[in-house]
């Protein structure tokens, strides 16, 4: 008699993961020249301050040079603290963090701040609630993953085929507290046509939702908007490390 064995369960395969992954580089990739430009910028600022800084050191003892003196430096504290506030957010790039759980409006200005360069070149505005409406949710939740959807529904409007809204906003999603919608209005008839950014492959809402799921994210998207319910913070999470 031949012993009959259940069938063996396939793994789980790794392909949906990496095609979220894939879906997260592109939506960090649009950031990434403006966190470059920063830096290099500084950087460069950095490197001619200190060329004058050492052709001033040998007057550092007369009354007027040490004053010129005292203000190089400390502006090249302002530059070295504004450096190393940029670098700090390169973390984001760490695809093991920071899962830390944010505030949802400080991840809001987080995505503004990291978005509103390239959507400035396209004409467009992004807004964050003005005041007397509604804030933003408090809420804390993972913030990579929130930031990674948020970027992604900023792109994904700014970047719609049918054309560039004339802004895009962040707003609270009525009745979730840990909700927000990305919703675009009006139309800029200067912008250049709608295209994905350079080098990058166009966004949709499928792979959004692909994003989503992955991160244990709930989204809904329609033509000119887009939905997002956080993912709940783990309770072993710590404060990211500075």
């Amino acid at each position: 008699m031949t012993d009959h064995q259940p069938p063996l369960t396939p793994a789980p395969s790794p392909c949906r993961a990496w095609m979220a992954l894939g879906v997260q580089h592109a939506i960090l990739a649009r950031a990434m020249p403006v966190l470059r430009h920063d830096l290099a910028g500084l950087l460069t600022i950095m490197r001619m301050g200190a060329v004058v800084l050492r052709r001033r050191a040998g007057d550092a003892a007369q009354a007027a040079g040490s004053d010129t003196l005292a203000q190089q430096l400390e502006q090249q504290e302002e530059h070295l603290a504004s450096l190393a506030d940029n670098a700090r957010l390169l973390r984001h790039w760490d695809l093991q963090g920071p899962h830390t759980p944010e505030p949802l409006a400080e991840t809001a200005a987080l995505a503004r701040r990291l978005s509103r360069p390239l959507l400035a070149m396209r004409g467009l505005a992004l807004e964050l609630p003005a005041e007397g409406t509604p804030a933003l949710p408090a809420a804390r939740t993972p913030q990579q993953p929130v930031l990674c959807l948020l970027l992604g529904a900023i792109h994904l409007l700014a970047e719609n085929p049918a054309g560039a809204p004339a802004a895009i906003h962040l707003q609270p999603l009525p009745g979730r507290a840990a909700g927000l919608r990305v919703q675009a209005s009006g139309t800029c008839p200067d912008a250049p046509p709608a295209a994905a950014t350079p080098g990058m492959p166009p966004l949709d809402g499928a792979a959004l939702a692909l994003l989503a799921e992955h991160v244990g994210a709930q989204l809904r998207c329609g033509p000119d908007w887009v939905e997002i319910e956080a993912p709940a913070a783990a309770p072993d999470a710590r404060p990211a490390a500075a």
